[in-house]
């Protein structure tokens, strides 16, 4: 795989077209968490937002980088780039500590992270009417 430096993955992001389309923020979620059994520091707020359709697409894009336009060979390396793609897109705030982009930041803290967000993202989703959970699109707080 290229070395992908993270100014590059966000030239998409900057692009005039882009710019000029409604981003789709007005959905978010914030929800603290605590990883201080890792790293005492490592505890904190994030905020994402519900994706536009043009976001979904800079998603995609930023994950066809990562994986050089390649169909990734296992399972783990696709996780990580859904994963670094969509929070590098959707998060809004985020403590200092945390960058999709560190080598040093363990997989279990960014996978915690993603999950919330896409379990928040999937509480907007009908369900069969057996679950309980059934989301709202008003600001939300919860924590992990």
């Amino acid at each position: 795989m290229a070395d992908i430096k993270p100014e590059v993955l966000k030239t998409l992001r900057s692009e005039d077209t882009l710019l000029k389309i409604k981003q789709g923020k007005r959905r978010t979620h914030t929800f603290k968490v605590d990883f201080s059994e890792i790293n005492e520091k490592f505890v904190g707020t994030f905020t994402v937002h519900h994706p536009s359709q043009m976001e979904r697409l800079q998603v995609g894009v930023l994950k066809a980088q990562l994986l050089g336009g390649v169909a990734p060979l296992d399972v783990m390396t696709d996780n990580i780039a859904t994963i670094i793609s969509t929070l590098d897109v959707v998060l809004d705030d985020k403590p200092d500590w945390f960058d999709v982009f560190d080598d040093e930041l363990d997989y279990e803290i960014l996978e915690a992270v993603y999950l919330e967000y896409i379990n928040w993202v999937n509480s907007f989703r009908k369900g069969t009417g057996t679950e309980s959970n059934k989301g709202t699109s008003e600001n939300s707080e919860s924590q992990v």
